[in-house]
């Protein structure tokens, strides 16, 4: 078991030095609009804008991640998706020794600490995914999870801060402190102190930012994150999560029937609420990230099993032997890690020439390679840019000035009126247009609307091609 979380932990290590050393790719969708968010609070900007003007970005998440992110690009510079990678990657690891930590308060000896911290970080490729990515999820966890060790050592108070911060670093991280209340109880005292806490941190978070918001901001992480079940969504999601993490599941249920010593109750508790938050994945848009929580409430479960079965002789290789399985079902996963690993290592050892950046594009898991000179064109633009990639945008130095894919789904749901971004392409507004998909084709696979589609043939001619893209200037 060492040994294999030892290989993994290198290509986690190796994965991590990869994104930090590629500032301006964006490496899973959605990056692009978490640094647009923390540019915004760097240039002193609102967050949570009306929907009715440009730009027209969604806030989609709480503001704990863009107000720190923003606050060090003010101090260190605008480095790209690094600053951001980095807050996630230092969350990743401050939680995990929180975990470690609250695992070895429980059991008393730090090697099962230690197991659970290392089953976090390698168990599946979850957070090999997430934990060192330009998204909420990372600090969200760390912030959990270290409420959830001040929790084990009986400082009930201080785990309610943490977790508030959690909540406003991401709306659906709710299931820690549920988990803390109840485990409190008989304890009145203790429940009550640490539920004014909670309820009066949460209802006064929301009602300053309503206020400060003009009520915009239930509006950016309420109603426009409420989208619709897919059914599809749902089934492939289920298959991946099932592939990694079937195993260490059962194991973990299985543990539920082992007696709980003091400490582990509200372990066991946020484990079975994570459970069963777990079908939200069939919301459109879900990703892996959703049961980030449940990795952990995971991990903490099988060192906690480990430590109970060591003490009974006749079960002592029970645990090893489900755990050790458990690591090496993912080895296929860290196989095709490896060798994505060992091809960008060759790009960054012998650059090609010309130098290429790689963006989210919208034709499945298969990135955009683009001229980096392309980016530098559209960096170099006067006024603004309008572009169906906002990974482009990013990396150019460009606000969003209109997220695409984000909005038409709005739009569909009845959530919001494309009025506002059509009137500013009849006036103009920008000096360039640059889009996945020519205009003169089928709109099945783009982004936009018929509607967008007809105002942008009326106010933009074309002017060519460059990357991959489509190119349009306004009509003299």
């Amino acid at each position: 078991m060492a040994g294999l979380i030892a290989i993994y932990l290198v290509l986690f290590a190796l994965g991590v030095q990869d994104r930090l050393t590629r500032p301006l790719e964006e490496l899973t969708y959605g990056e692009s609009w978490l640094l647009d968010g923390a540019r915004q609070v760097a240039r002193g900007e609102r967050l949570y804008a009306a929907p009715d003007r440009l730009p027209l970005m969604q806030i989609a998440y709480t503001p704990v991640y863009y107000v720190v992110v923003g606050g060090l690009q003010r101090v260190v510079g605008d480095h790209g998706y690094t600053v951001g990678r980095a807050v996630s990657l230092v969350s990743t690891l401050i939680g995990t020794l929180a975990l470690t930590w609250s695992v070895r308060c429980v059991t008393g000896f730090w090697r099962f600490g230690w197991l659970a911290g290392g089953l976090l970080l390698t168990q599946n490729l979850t957070v090999l995914l997430w934990g060192a990515l330009e998204r909420v999820d990372a600090l969200a966890l760390g912030l959990t999870l270290v409420g959830l060790a001040l929790y084990t050592g009986r400082h009930t108070s201080a785990a309610a801060i943490f977790f508030v911060l959690a909540f406003f670093t991401k709306q659906t991280y709710f299931v820690a402190p549920i988990a803390a209340a109840i485990a409190l109880w008989p304890c009145r005292a203790s429940l009550l102190r640490f539920s004014v806490l909670m309820v009066c941190g949460v209802l006064g978070g929301v009602g300053l930012a309503l206020w400060l918001t003009d009520g915009w901001f239930w509006w950016h992480v309420v109603t426009a994150n409420a989208n619709p079940l897919d059914l599809m969504t749902f089934s492939v999601l289920m298959g991946s999560f099932l592939q990694f993490n079937g195993v260490p599941l059962l194991a973990a249920l299985t543990s539920l029937v082992l007696p709980a010593g003091p400490g582990e109750r509200v372990w066991r508790l946020y484990f079975v609420g994570c459970l069963l938050t777990l079908p939200s994945v069939a919301k459109l848009g879900a990703s892996s990230n959703y049961w980030v929580e449940l990795t952990a409430a995971t991990a903490a479960l099988l060192a906690l099993a480990s430590y109970r079965l060591a003490a009974w002789p006749q079960t002592r290789l029970v645990a090893p032997t489900v755990i050790a399985g458990a690591l090496l079902i993912a080895v296929p996963g860290y196989q095709a890690t490896a060798t994505e690993l060992a091809l960008t290592r060759a790009d960054t050892l012998q650059p090609p020439s010309p130098r290429y950046l790689s963006l989210v594009g919208d034709a499945g898991a298969t990135p955009l390679r683009i001229d980096a000179t392309f980016v530098d064109y559209v960096a170099q633009q006067p006024g603004d840019v309008l572009t169906d990639n906002s990974g482009l945008a990013v990396a150019a130095g460009k606000p969003i000035e209109f997220e695409f894919q984000i909005f038409q789904l709005l739009r569909a749901e009845g959530h919001w009126s494309e009025q506002p971004i059509v009137d500013a392409i009849a006036t103009r507004r920008f000096s360039l247009v640059v889009l996945m998909h020519p205009l003169d084709g089928s709109i099945g696979d783009t982004r936009w609307s018929s509607a967008l589609q007809s105002a942008l043939l009326d106010a933009y001619a074309p002017a060519g091609s460059q990357a991959g893209f489509w190119l349009y200037r306004p009509r003299e």
